[in-house]
């Protein structure tokens, strides 16, 4: 029954996210009441805006049809058109923020900044293989032991 209402409740938050989103809200700048003069950011797939390609040139998402519809070309996104930080930046009145590993992302850009990374977790690769989830896992250079 508890979780017939968290689903219930659940679809409704959902509803309303997507009621502020819609063309109509974002064209009006709902958030931009607020005054919003950056957004930062952290995630995983569903927020990355180009991090996963610099770090792995070679991902699918560096290549269309991520990213035709809205940009016309990959941006890095894993989605063909605009996330929904896009969305909220749109309706925020900022810009569209810019992934920490592009080139002087982090200090060139005013508006914030993205850190997400598609394929990020929460909990150390270690934990989640001993509970049979594999993670992609990349070793970096200054990590190697």
């Amino acid at each position: 029954m508890a979780s017939s209402r968290r689903s219930q409740a659940l679809i409704h938050i959902s509803f309303l996210f997507l009621l502020l989103l819609s063309h109509s809200c974002y064209a009006a700048g709902i958030l931009g009441t607020c005054h919003f003069d950056a957004i930062y950011q952290l995630g995983d797939s569903i927020s990355d805006t180009g991090n996963l390609i610099r770090e792995d040139p070679l991902s699918p998402f560096a290549r269309l049809p991520y990213g035709e519809t809205f940009f016309k070309s990959a941006t890095g996104r894993c989605s063909n058109g605009l996330l929904m930080i896009d969305y909220l930046a749109l309706s925020a009145g900022t810009q569209f923020i810019h992934p920490y590993l592009e080139k002087d992302g982090l200090v060139s850009h005013g508006g914030g900044v993205n850190f997400a990374v598609a394929g990020s977790t929460a909990l150390p690769v270690e934990i989640l293989a001993d509970n049979g989830v594999l993670a992609r896992h990349k070793q970096f250079p200054q990590q190697a032991a």
